[in-house]
């Protein structure tokens, strides 16, 4: 039995890391090989799968080895994990066990439209989570589904520091790539305080920016339990949210009540307070982030014991 792991070729996000991290676990932690098999989105989905590509420069830290040779892969006894969001390659490879590992669900509900649900849920023998708000969505479907936890954590470079708190400037974060329209009412309203995008940054300066900063603000859509939220908050940030999607439960995103908003354009003002206080009793705010810091340092240990479990249940 060998395991193979799709990932869109020269794809940086948060998903393609996830499934590097996953091939490398799988080729240290057990006796299992692991492999990518890197898909070209522009291509016929026929054609698509096994693209001859390196991995992405980042993620060479995975040290992961990819396959092109789909046909030769193709045995009933090797295991293909798909992420939500290449399900249509699903039907490309007919003999192998079929893993679906659901990052993000909102991604698969945008690009699909639900039209091969049907297949997947006659087709996946197992179906990983990434988050809670993940398994109640397929549970939603199908109540008795064959699933388990596999879950993430965030790159190491994050949270190995906090900067002190009365160091930090008046800064607020934000997303560009998810939820703009929405927090752009609010960036006109506090114009006090000073807005940076998180744009087109290496993970050095990604930690640099959050250890300056006192704020990040995300009100984009949650499709799972997203890494730049957490990445903010192990760096030290007060972290404010809407409640969409992950976000709306307590278990993926477990922050206090007070920094979740269910209508973010009716509660500019109390929003534009809260930014006040933060700022000004910064080191009291930072601490009500305590637990949830404490959570996002344990991720890598639950996902290395994922990792083990999913195995373990291959090997059954």
């Amino acid at each position: 039995m060998n395991v193979y792991i799709l990932a869109p070729q020269n794809r940086l996000s948060g998903g393609a890391e996830l499934a590097h991290q996953l091939c490398h676990a799988i080729n240290t932690m057990t006796d299992i090989n692991a492999f990518m098999v890197y898909v070209d989105v522009e291509a016929p989905f026929d054609r698509a799968l096994g693209a001859d590509v390196n991995a992405p420069k980042p993620y060479n830290i995975y040290e992961t080895s990819h396959v092109t040779d789909i046909a030769a892969t193709d045995q009933k006894d090797n295991v293909y994990v798909f992420p939500e969001g290449l399900t249509y390659s699903m039907p490309y490879v007919r003999n192998v066990r079929k893993i679906l590992w659901w990052m993000s669900v909102d991604n698969y509900l945008l690009s699909t439209k639900e039209e091969n649900l049907g297949y997947i849920l006659d087709n996946v023998e197992l179906h990983l989570f990434q988050s809670y708000y993940a398994e109640q969505y397929v549970k939603s479907k199908k109540s008795d589904v064959n699933g388990m936890y596999l879950e993430d954590y965030i790159n190491d470079a994050h949270g190995k520091f906090i900067y002190p708190a009365e160091f930090r400037q008046n800064i607020a974060l934000y997303n560009p790539a998810k939820g703009l329209s929405e927090i752009k009412p609010l960036i006109e309203k506090a114009g006090w305080i000073q807005w940076v995008p998180l744009k087109g940054l290496a993970v050095e300066k990604m930690v640099l920016i959050m250890q300056s900063s006192k704020i990040y603000v995300d009100f984009g859509e949650h499709p799972g339990k997203d890494r730049i939220p957490r990445e903010a908050a192990a760096n030290g940030c007060c972290v404010i949210t809407n409640k969409k999607g992950a976000a709306a439960n307590d278990i993926d995103v477990p922050i206090p009540a007070k920094y979740k908003f269910e209508d973010t354009v009716k509660s500019l003002n109390e929003i534009d307070r809260l930014l006040h206080e933060i700022c000004d009793d910064f080191k009291n705010h930072q601490d009500e982030f305590e637990s949830y810091r404490n959570m996002i340092r344990e991720e890598k240990s639950v996902f290395e014991k994922g990792v083990v479990e999913f195995i373990d249940y291959l090997k059954q």
